[in-house]
Parts: C-alpha cells; sequence; structure tokens
C-alpha cells in the first residue's frame, strides 16, 4: 500500500464523516421543525410543517448517501464514489475549501492505485 493513498483515503472518510453529522443535524432540524411550528411573523404553520418536511427529508437522503460511502472499502468503485460524494458537497461554498485539496489528493496517481485503478 501506498503512504499517500492511504493518507488521502483517511482525510476522504474524516470529511465524509463530517458532512454525514452535518446532514444528521439537518434532518434533526426539520423533524423538529414539522413538530414545533414555531410561531413566526413571516409563516404560517402550514409553510413551517412544510419547510421542516423538507429539511428533514432532504438531510435523511444525504446524511445516508454519506454515511454508507463512510463504510465503504478502498475499492475501484470507491474512487468513483468519493468523487461523486466530494462534488455533492462543492455545491456549498462553505466546503470548497476543504473539497478541493482533498479532490486534487484524490486525482492523483498515487491515490488512483491505492483503490486499483491503474
Amino acid at each position: 500500500m501506498n503512504e499517500l493513498g492511504r493518507k488521502t483515503f483517511f482525510w476522504y472518510r474524516v470529511y465524509i464523516a463530517v458532512l454525514a453529522l452535518l446532514y444528521l443535524a439537518v434532518t434533526v432540524f426539520g423533524a423538529t421543525l414539522a413538530v414545533m411550528r414555531p410561531e413566526t411573523r413571516d409563516h404560517s404553520p402550514q409553510e413551517i410543517v412544510l419547510m421542516g418536511v423538507v429539511y428533514a427529508a432532504v438531510g435523511v437522503v444525504l446524511f445516508l448517501a454519506y454515511a454508507i460511502a463512510l463504510f465503504l472499502p478502498a475499492k475501484p468503485y470507491n474512487w468513483v464514489v468519493g468523487i461523486v460524494m466530494m462534488a455533492i458537497s462543492m455545491s456549498s461554498c462553505c466546503f470548497l475549501p476543504f473539497a478541493i485539496p482533498l479532490l486534487i489528493y484524490w486525482l492523483k496517481p498515487e491515490t488512483r492505485a491505492f483503490f486499483g485503478r491503474n
């Protein structure tokens, strides 16, 4: 095993775990919003419930995607999964400072070889 590929895979898993926890928090926030229906002057209770359901639904889908990706082994297909997971996370500018360097290392030949993609 090469050292660069192993380290890149480790930091990828840390990054994916952080994102999974973030989307778990979004799910909990959405469910709380839908159940509690806080009073606001800007939104009706029905709008609050709808927002909560949407947050919870998106959060649970993305949480499951990142949680599954977190436990996939270092196989050739997981290299592609990693690119897809990083691409999804790059839709938020908050994660660009982390995703871009990770993606640069992910595309290196040493990392590709670690995953068995020559």
